[in-house]
């Protein structure tokens, strides 16, 4: 299981993955929803999606910060 935290505007954000490419994000300590990377074929390749209620921008936010903490 990989776990990550960090702070993204205003949000305390915790995310755990226990399935390859499926992120559970919790907001300040409520669950949100889960996300996911979607890669396509051109230009930036993957993108970061959600089928829940969380904001675009902040899926993204989450997503770059996830790619930073694998690197």
């Amino acid at each position: 299981m990989l776990l990550y935290n960090f702070n993204i505007n205003t949000y305390k954000v915790d995310v755990t993955a226990e399935i390859e490419n499926e992120y559970h994000v919790s907001l300040d300590g409520v669950y949100a929803g889960t996300i996911f990377a979607e890669f396509i074929d051109e230009p930036p390749f993957m993108i970061w999606k959600t089928r829940d209620l969380i904001p675009e921008d902040l899926v993204q936010k989450i997503g770059a910060a996830i790619e930073d903490e694998d690197n």
